[in-house]
């Protein structure tokens, strides 16, 4: 509900908030430079009646002299019978500049105060400053959801495309909206005339009616200094009875402009200064700091609109009618949802269409939507978690509802999509999976549990799926905005073939998509891809077009993309791999894998690895800080022939990038497995540890499971366990 609160308001009212942000952001922008380039003088010093009289000295036809916010004085003068507006210099009341606004700006602020249309314009415009502070309070609380806490919100975010784009912009920003969209409605809600402007009631005060003395000499303009000045209205030259009128920042008043006597000072009410604060806090006017930051807000503001309507057109186009989508009542699989913000269901689809074309009925509906009773065999769930272990929006009514199911309880497959930068990972799926076995629903596989996205992760876990349901599953994610891409093999490098363990380094060149221009410039301007050590390159065979995925050594920025490949036995694609050469080219997707990155505030880094894995590995040791502490473990078969990047890692270690080099071999005498070094090295890893130190795995699932139980071994006399440090971001994995 939270949500639909929060999305129809600004799906239907985008155009009127983009509008009025954008316009807001020009007009706060305006402010800002007309208060950085006011005159600064010391105002406090300037007499009223001084200044007054050398401005009607040098200026005929006087009527009013008003002081604007950011400082300068403006004198309203009659000129050939016409009005005229001139901005004076405060010290000496000489005139510099005709003080006229151009019609852009006049259109713009009309555009922004009133839609250009009057009365029902500046409804339009008083109705966006409500919404915008409805979005501004569900998109609060929904922050506070999503991050898992007030406290959250100033931690780092990390996610992908439009949606961290309006979550990054949305907490940067909110606190300008909210100000704003508060002040906003407030002076509407005064302008419809439904909050008091706290205005004095006109009043007559009439002068001694007495020849007017020089306005230097009159008391009533001498106690005033230009600092608490708004406006001077000088009487009319034919009435003799017109008093001058004064106001200040505190009262208004009327001088005898014969005498000089103060014939009447009211002060203003609460609510004028209420209303005037609003207006200030609005409009920025005089306030340098502030219009600098309803700027930058205002222009968010209007980036937010326009990210919110996509992610609301992508949702509702992306949880449309689903092809083929069996009844529940007739289905053998229920394929349920719980997703947040909508991305869950791309890997809901593809699911659905491999389970379909494999000849089975599928039901794919949102969790929430979990029927009473149905003759279906498995249930799968693929539920993503908000925030700190919650549940996303479509899935918050689920346990409540497997309370009700009726009949037999078919078995329950469980994947849990969350983000391991938060302390309770996958915490949603985890209550799910508790939730089901209490209730007699039995796991026909263990609970998957996937990070950021994960593409590959998720296809590994179709192959258990394919398994436990005895299908030929061809699942295949369609990438959303795949970026196809042509790399170039410029060098191999082969190793292993002695051992049976065939692996080659290939360095691929990126091939441009426009030759006469700059690799960075194209890459800057988002016309090739860009990675780093760690991230993914989908690669599909000329004969099978499902991707695999490879761990990326190199960074985007030397040009290069480098893998390691080992050719399986039996394999088609690390077999079309191997058999590449160079000037040879491919086509290949990247997939960012942020969730494998060194942490720049661990207080040293343990790389651990075997065979192919250690293609990030390198990575990371080539983009490690000169004198940061960094480790590597790693195991291979024998040292003259499949020992990857030797020399690299030889030089490494030489020149102090590499602070240890640890290396095993099994097909020698004496030889082990990486988790051996683990064990024989678990004093000094346990210091590293407990000294804040990050431990990164890549590598077979045989090998990380080694790694694992020697790990949770080196760690017992500390009290810390593996899944603590998952939580911390202390131990991270890639893991195939």
């Amino acid at each position: 509900m939270l949500r639909q609160w929060h999305a129809l308001p600004g799906l239907f009212l985008a155009l009127v908030l983009a509008i009025t942000a954008g316009t807001g952001a020009i007009l706060a922008g305006q402010a800002a430079l007309d208060s950085a380039t006011a005159p600064r003088v010391a105002e406090a010093t300037i007499s009223l009646a001084d200044l007054a009289e050398t401005i009607t000295t040098q200026i005929t036809g006087v009527e009013k002299i008003t002081r604007t916010p950011s400082g300068r004085v403006r004198v309203t003068h009659l000129a050939q019978g016409r009005p005229r507006s001139v901005l004076v210099d405060p010290k000496t009341g000489i005139a510099n500049s005709i003080d006229t606004a151009s019609p852009t700006s006049r259109m713009i602020t009309n555009l922004h105060r009133a839609w250009l249309s009057g009365d029902g314009g500046r409804l339009a415009a008083g109705g966006a400053a409500a919404v915008m502070l409805l979005l501004c309070l569900t998109g609060l609380v929904m922050l506070k959801r999503i991050f898992g806490g007030w406290s959250a919100l100033l931690l780092p975010f990390r996610g992908e495309g439009i949606r961290r784009w309006h979550l990054e912009l949305g907490r940067i920003a909110v606190a300008g909206l909210l100000l704003s969209s508060v002040t906003g409605l407030h002076m509407s809600l005064i302008g419809f005339e439904m909050l008091p402007d706290g205005a004095a009631e006109d009043v007559f005060v009439s002068a001694s009616g007495e020849a007017p003395r020089p306005l230097s000499t009159l008391d009533g303009l001498a106690t005033l200094s230009l600092a608490n000045l708004r406006e001077i209205i000088l009487p009319d030259p034919a009435d003799a009875s017109d008093p001058i009128v004064i106001r200040t920042d505190e009262a208004i008043r009327f001088v005898d402009v014969a005498t000089g006597q103060v014939l009447r000072e009211d002060r203003y009410s609460l609510a004028w200064h209420v209303r005037d604060i609003a207006y200030r806090l609005h409009t920025a006017e005089g306030l340098l700091w502030l219009a600098i930051l309803l700027a930058i807000n205002s222009a968010g503001g209007l980036v937010l609109a326009l990210t919110g309507l996509m992610i609301s057109l992508r949702r509702r186009f992306a949880s449309g009618r689903i092809r083929a989508n069996s009844a529940a009542s007739a289905a053998d699989i229920l394929l349920l949802v719980g997703s947040e913000g909508g991305s869950t269901m791309r890997f809901a689809k593809a699911l659905h269409r491999a389970l379909t074309a494999a000849g089975r009925r599928v039901h794919l509906a949102p969790m929430n939507d979990l029927p009473a009773r149905s003759p279906a065999s498995q249930i799968v769930i693929l539920a993503a978690t908000a925030g700190d272990g919650e549940a996303p929006a479509s899935a918050n009514r689920f346990i409540d509802k497997l309370a009700e199911w009726e009949g037999p309880k078919p078995d329950v497959m469980i994947v849990g999509f969350g983000d391991r930068q938060f302390p309770r990972f996958c915490g949603y799926a985890e209550q799910v999976e508790t939730a089901c076995l209490a209730r007699g629903f039995a796991l026909a596989v263990p609970t998957e549990r996937i990070d950021r996205q994960s593409a590959e992760a998720f296809l590994q876990w179709g192959e258990q799926l394919a398994l436990s349901l005895d299908l030929p599953l061809q699942l295949r994610l369609d990438d959303a905005t795949p970026f196809v891409q042509r790399y170039r093999v410029i060098e191999r490098e082969d190793y292993g073939a002695e051992v049976q363990a065939p692996t080659v380094i290939l360095r691929f060149a990126i091939v441009p998509r426009f030759r006469l221009l700059p690799v960075r410039l194209q890459q800057s301007l988002g016309w090739m891809p860009r990675f780093e050590p760690g991230d993914l390159v989908a690669i599909s065979p000329p004969s099978d077009p499902r991707p695999r995925f490879y761990s990326i050594a190199s960074a985007s920025g030397s040009g290069i993309l480098e893998i390691c490949v080992r050719h399986q036995p039996g394999g088609i694609c690390s077999g079309y791999l191997y058999g590449l050469l160079p000037g040879e080219e491919i086509k290949a997707v990247i997939h960012p894998n942020p969730a494998f990155r060194p942490d720049a505030k661990a207080s040293s880094l343990i790389l651990i690895g075997a065979g192919a894995g250690i293609a990030p590995l390198v990575g990371f040791v080539r983009n490690a800080r000169p004198g940061h502490p960094v480790r590597l473990y790693w195991g291979g078969r024998d040292p003259n022939s499949d020992f990857l990047f030797r020399t690299e890692l030889e030089n490494a270690r030489s020149n102090g990038r590499l602070t240890r080099l640890r290396t095993i071999f099994s097909r020698i005498k004496g030889g082990g497995y990486v988790q051996d070094l683990i064990t024989l090295d678990a004093p000094e890893l346990r210091a590293e540890i407990a000294a804040g130190g990050q431990i990164l795995i890549c590598g077979g699932r045989d090998m990380a499971e080694g790694v694992r139980l020697a790990l949770s071994g080196a760690l017992a006399p500390l009290g810390l366990d593996l899944p603590t440090l998952r939580r911390n971001g202390r131990l991270v994995e890639d893991v195939y």
